[in-house]
């Protein structure tokens, strides 16, 4: 199949008011991050008792919210039904009749209280073993009554009755300040569109985008539209990733399809942050499933060559445990100085030590330097690289490795389909999108289209919490211009695979060399 181009792309409820979408007060705030995290933001201790022993344990670990929900509503988990702690529910003025038919009063501070400290409601009665004791200061749960007696209201940042503000966060003045205004008028004019259909259940989308350049910046601006937006979308996080995504974690911020090569491992604990694909660490463990399948019944001796940073070194050992899973000798690692290979040296120990097979994680130039004195020493192993790193120099690569050149990208263009390019294409026309960064507008679109259809999803009584619960939900969601994304409670990389594509050295072109690989969570 011939392809012409080869793409790397990267009120809450009907009841709210005007006063429920109100910043909190200093003490709320306080009593929130007790409520959702189990921490005193005085840095004192907050201890948790469980049990029937009362046994001892940082109430990091069990915070209110992890049973009551973030709405204090408490669903059913486990045989335990946490009860609803809404500061309406708590304070009926005629109290309530428990699931055992137990009546109780209403609660006051006094009692709620009391209930937190030592266990015992509003009629005297213990409360369910299930339910912890917190020791904490009077001033801790004075600020936690406090939240409590806002939760049913409060709407999350960027939340209103009539609209939802959305971020990002973009490169600011530089060589990549264009690619991030055009990234930016993708998701405006995409949000644009929505609104002009009403919004979403009457609420219209407003953009907030900043600029930033350097890990410092990037984590200031999301700390501060994390205090004024509900979500983040398309954050240009390259360079920062981690950072980021420990702060999106910190804030409870969602953010849908950060722009970067080095995403987050398909394994991690982090929830706020869903990426659209693999990036960087799923493409070489692509790159090596498809070798083995290329190799099939071969045992070839193989190196990985890598600039030394430390996250190229995990790329690296990706590769190599990906290798060992398939029951080949352990890779070579050849890590050198970024700008400083000595290709000749490189290819003449590469060639003594019998290398096979090579994945290469280095820059264009330094590709085709190697491969040029391999080819003057009559050397041709099979070469494996991300398609992100190629360059349009592949074709440069000498004629004598033609079938022997692979390269894995996260999406192509069979991926499209024609309503969506249709879609897309008028979209690009009709705000005057410039064509040399066709690449990250589409990365920007897809997220947006992601993050709207997680909005829909959630409905109208709409949170952070509801928004995660909804994308976690997404199976097979189509784009138009993308692989299919699913997401799930322990997976936040909606296209884990990669298709792999051949390089046709006499043509000039690539070419699909077979399925898309979707891997498996580890």
């Amino acid at each position: 199949m011939r392809l012409v181009a080869v793409f790397f792309a990267a009120a809450t409820t009907l009841c709210a008011t005007d006063a429920g979408a109100a910043a909190l007060s200093i003490a709320e705030e306080r009593g929130r991050e007790i409520y959702l995290n189990g921490k005193s933001p005085s840095g004192r201790d907050i201890t948790a008792l469980v049990g029937q022993g009362l046994v001892a344990t940082p109430a990091t670990g069990l915070p209110c919210g992890s049973c009551h929900g973030p709405d204090g509503l408490g669903r059913p988990e486990g045989g335990v039904v946490p009860s609803n702690i809404t500061w309406g529910y708590l304070t009926k003025p005629y109290g309530t009749l428990s699931t055992f038919g137990q009546r109780r009063p209403a609660y006051t501070a006094d009692t709620l209280a009391r209930a937190i400290r030592l266990g015992i409601d509003s009629a005297d009665k213990r409360l369910d073993v299930s339910m912890p004791r917190y020791r904490m200061a009077q001033e801790d749960i004075e600020d936690l009554i406090a939240y409590l007696k806002r939760l049913e209201t409060y709407l999350d940042p960027g939340l209103s009755n009539d609209r939802i503000i959305l971020g990002t966060i973009l490169p600011g003045p530089g060589p990549l300040h264009s690619l991030g205004q055009s990234m930016r008028a993708v998701v405006e004019a995409h949000l644009d569109s929505i609104n002009a259909q009403g919004g979403i259940y009457g609420r219209k989308l407003e953009l907030d985008a900043r600029e930033a350049a350097g890990t410092k910046a990037v984590r200031e601006a999301a700390k501060n539209l994390g205090k004024r937006a509900f979500a983040l979308v398309s954050v240009f996080t390259a360079g920062a990733d981690d950072e980021y995504a420990e702060l999106a974690e910190d804030e409870g911020l969602p953010t849908i399809g950060p722009f970067t090569l080095f995403n987050q491992d398909e394994n991690s604990l982090r929830r706020f942050t869903f990426h659209l694909f693999g990036g960087l660490p799923v493409q070489a463990r692509v790159l090596a499933e498809y070798a083995a399948r290329k190799l099939r019944g071969q045992k070839p001796s193989t190196a990985v060559i890598y600039p030394a940073d430390p996250q190229w070194a995990a790329i690296a050992q990706t590769v190599e445990n990906q290798a060992a899973g398939q029951g080949w000798p352990i890779p070579l690692p050849i890590r050198y100085a970024r700008g400083q290979i000595s290709a000749g040296e490189l290819a003449r120990r590469l060639k003594g030590d019998g290398i096979e097979a090579v994945f290469f994680f280095g820059s264009p130039a330094e590709l085709v330097s190697l491969t040029r004195e391999a080819e003057r020493m009559a050397w041709t192993p099979y070469v494996f690289l991300p398609g992100s790193l190629a360059g349009k120099e592949i074709f440069d690569v000498p004629a004598v490795f033609q079938d022997k050149i692979f390269l894995a990208y996260a999406t192509i263009p069979s991926d499209h389909t024609p309503a969506a390019v249709t879609e897309f294409s008028a979209l690009r026309r009709g705000h005057a999108l410039s064509e040399p960064y066709l690449l990250a507008q589409i990365s920007a679109y897809a997220a947006t289209k992601v993050l709207v259809e997680g909005l829909k999803r959630a409905g109208r009584g709409l949170s952070r919490e509801k928004l995660i619960a909804a994308l976690e939900k997404m199976y097979d969601y189509e784009t138009g211009l993308t692989p299919k994304l699913t997401y799930g409670p322990n997976r936040r990389i909606g296209a884990l695979g990669a298709h792999m594509i051949a390089v046709d050295l006499a043509k000039r072109e690539f070419k699909v060399a077979g399925e898309w690989i979707e891997l498996k969570p580890k």
